[in-house]
């Protein structure tokens, strides 16, 4: 009832037509189903302010459980934001990892992996990654998803950490050009 009395109010509500519609029924229609509907909302509205993330570290242990999943997020920038595809680029740079289908490749991993995949493969008992990048109208989360043994918690921590600082003062043009035609295609 709270929600619905704060939320569900006159100003906060369209009503749209489409079709074959007799403008008089429908608002003879809007009027019987809707015109009980106080104009402002009884409470103030919660919830507009800009998101804010705040750093923290959660470890759960399980004894049961044999794997661990970790997730390495940093604040990032809205959609309306001028560096939102430098974030699309960066999100397709790290991209996917799953050693199933990388991790037993007998290629040169420097020459058809990025430098995520590449590190992961080191380590085979991590045995996915995926990075994501979710931005809203004000602000965006950006960062890696690692799921592996429980043994390597601090070494999937290790990842989502320190390859950003990497990329921020090393980026190799073979991995832009791999991301700029991921983002293009």
């Amino acid at each position: 009832m709270d929600f619905h009395s704060t939320n569900y109010f006159g100003e906060n509500i369209v009503i749209v037509g489409t079709g074959d519609v007799i403008h008089d029924e429908l608002v003879d229609l809007s009027e019987k189903h809707f015109g009980h509907l106080k104009r402002l909302a009884d409470k103030k509205i919660m919830g507009k302010g800009k998101a804010e993330f705040h750093p923290g570290l959660l470890c759960v242990r399980d004894e049961n459980i044999d794997v661990s999943n970790v997730g390495v997020f940093y604040d990032a920038p809205s959609w309306t934001h001028p560096d939102f595809y430098g974030f699309l680029m960066l999100q397709r740079m790290f991209g996917e990892y799953e050693d199933a289908l990388q991790g037993s490749s007998v290629m040169d991993v420097s020459k058809q992996h990025n430098s995520m995949q590449a590190l992961l493969t080191d380590l085979p008992e991590i045995n996915r990654q995926e990075c994501l990048y979710s931005p809203y109208s004000d602000s965006g989360i950006f960062g890696n998803y690692f799921v592996g043994e429980n043994a390597f918690t601090r070494q999937m921590n290790m990842c989502g950490m320190s390859l950003p600082a990497i990329y921020g003062e090393h980026i190799s043009e073979t991995e832009v050009h791999r991301c700029r035609n991921a983002l293009y295609t």
